[in-house]
């Protein structure tokens, strides 16, 4: 059994560990409010991007194939994913559920363009397929950002670079759970983005499109795909907070059960130390008798 004073300083360094573990639950309690209101103010923008562009899409000819939709015919594909991951640990299995789904899906020839410092320094040095000039932070989403990443999208889809681009983040399923998802962002697929949106009517009704339907696509595809990443970059955040809140009310409960068992070995060596002191005491009286 551990001395008394042993046990006291694990209790006070517990104590000094839960302090900091509650302190972080109510940090990140706060960023996902803000998280949440962030994103249910800009998801009616991108909700009516969306309907916009599938209003677009039936008015464009089959040909000449656009380049966005265009799925080029090779064996073996050069794809890219775009992964979402935190800048901070200590958020349960977040970042390692993301890490381990990618790695799953992903083939020996694909490339990783990684968002966020956790995943970033998971694969650097460890994984060749990892992208290290590519450098975006994952704490608060902004949307110049998501247009950057877009941009840079674009340009290596049309290059040729790439031939696929998919998009990985963590997507929230309800107030307690999430799991990872992936979409893809290059190609566009047009039966996707064909079914009328509710409350729009025909999506091939008469809509007049100046100077054509293909320039009015052309504009509106990179807000349309910039938007799928902000979403996602949004979400993510909300996501990372959720589990972080979790982890650290977990870490709490547990600290002060383990508090909790210490607090009565404490006592039972508090009270055996006693116990001996009675005895050694009583015992040393009655030698003294004795010797009377």
């Amino acid at each position: 059994m551990a001395s008394s004073k042993l046990l006291k300083e694990r209790i006070e360094s517990i104590q000094d560990t839960m302090k900091i573990t509650n302190a972080m639950y109510l940090i990140s309690s706060s960023k996902l409010r803000k998280a949440r209101q962030n994103y249910q103010n800009v998801l009616p923008y991108f909700t009516r991007m969306r309907d916009t562009i599938s209003r677009v899409v039936p008015h464009l000819p089959d040909e000449p194939e656009h380049p966005f939709f265009h799925e080029r015919d090779l064996e073996n594909p050069k794809r890219a994913y775009i992964v979402l991951t935190a800048d901070k640990g200590m958020a349960g299995a977040y970042n390692q559920n993301l890490l381990k789904f990618l790695r799953e899906h992903a083939d020996q020839n694909d490339r990783f363009y990684v968002i966020g410092q956790v995943g970033y320094r998971a694969l650097f040095r460890k994984d060749p397929r990892l992208v290290e000039d590519f450098h975006y932070g994952a704490t608060a989403p902004t949307l110049q950002r998501a247009r950057d990443i877009t941009v840079d999208a674009i340009d290596d889809f049309k290059s040729g670079k790439l031939d696929e681009i998919y998009i990985v983040y963590t997507k929230i399923q309800n107030a307690l759970t999430s799991e990872p998802v992936m979409e893809r962002l290059l190609p566009l697929d047009r039966a996707h983005l064909t079914p009328a949106p509710k409350g729009l009517g025909d999506p091939r009704g008469e809509v007049e499109m100046f100077p054509d339907a293909w320039t009015v696509f052309e504009q509106t595809a990179p807000i349309y795909m910039h938007g799928m990443i902000f979403g996602a970059m949004t979400e993510s955040f909300c996501a990372e907070q959720s589990a972080r809140m979790t982890a650290m009310d977990s870490a709490t409960k547990s600290a002060k059960d383990m508090i909790h068992d210490l607090e009565l070995e404490y006592n039972r060596s508090r009270q055996g130390s006693i116990t001996q002191e009675i005895t050694e005491i009583i015992g040393g009286a009655a030698a003294v008798q004795n010797n009377e």
